[in-house]
């Protein structure tokens, strides 16, 4: 759990920054930045964000490019997904897939510079909410990935009881200010308080991400499909953020969803109680 929740936080960092690449073990992570894995590379998962990734070797887990392409050269292996969200998907018919294929198109609707300056604010303004939008879309793909088994514990105990995760989460909400108060008792405690904000972002993050999914899961399965997780996160949180456009409501809406996605990460202890 700490490994992952270590490289969760570093894929935050680079994110924020805008910049480059994280890789631990044979998991590859990259951001802004193209990713080629040779044909003598073995590699994990492999994650681009705004980049294009290239396998003339072998993946074992999962190839996923957000804003970008993949690439599949002759003699090439993905062992799990091929998740392609704004680009395209090129496959060599002697490339190997082992698990499902998801695309995700979208119009290329970010304007040039000299078009954003020129449209005023209003331009300014949804080029950087459709950015953070894909921005998020790509961190929920990530952790979808990464941590499939702790989300999903969250998204199991929002499906046992809504209710009781919401009361849950306006619990921990009530009790953020007092034990920071308590923490800040003894010079021990003042140090772990950036511990605590940490976690309670990270809470709120995997939350949202978790309340998304259920969202989706239960969207779709009145439709009787069962896509990957990752999919029903991005239908989740893209019916949030049309949600969020709603005068007075639907800001009501996603708070409601975010406190009761916080009480699951918090009850299930990030989702390590299944």
């Amino acid at each position: 759990m700490l490994k992952h929740l270590s490289i969760f936080i570093i894929v935050i960092g680079l994110t924020l920054s805008a910049s480059c690449a994280f890789a631990r073990g044979r998991d590859i992570v990259k951001i802004a930045t193209d990713i080629d894995i040779p044909k003598d590379m073995i590699a994990g998962d492999v994650v681009a964000i705004g980049g294009n990734v290239t396998v003339s070797g072998r993946v074992e887990n999962n190839v996923v490019a957000i804003v970008g392409s993949v690439t599949l050269s002759a003699g090439s292996s993905v062992g799990g997904q091929v998740v392609v969200v704004g680009g395209e998907l090129i496959q060599h018919p002697a490339a190997g897939i082992g698990g499902r294929i998801t695309q995700v198109y979208m119009p290329r609707f970010i304007p040039s510079f000299t078009d954003l300056l020129g449209g005023g604010w209003l331009a300014v303004w949804v080029t950087i909410s459709i950015l953070a939008l894909l921005g998020f879309l790509g961190i929920s793909i990530l952790l979808a990935a990464l941590i499939p088994d702790h989300v999903g514990a969250a998204v199991n105990a929002l499906e046992r009881s809504f209710i009781a995760m919401l009361m849950w989460g306006i619990l921990w909400m009530i009790l953020i200010v007092p034990i920071a108060v308590l923490l800040a008792i003894s010079i021990v405690g003042i140090i772990l308080i950036p511990l605590e904000i940490i976690l309670v972002v990270l809470a709120m993050i995997i939350g949202y991400i978790a309340s998304a999914i259920y969202i989706g899961k239960n969207i779709l399965l009145s439709f009787k499909k069962v896509p990957p997780p990752f999919v029903d996160a991005i239908l989740g949180i893209l019916l949030l953020a049309l949600i969020g456009f709603v005068p007075f409501v639907g800001p009501v809406i996603k708070a409601l969803f975010l406190i009761a996605g916080f009480g699951a990460v918090l009850t299930t202890r990030f989702g390590t109680i299944k």
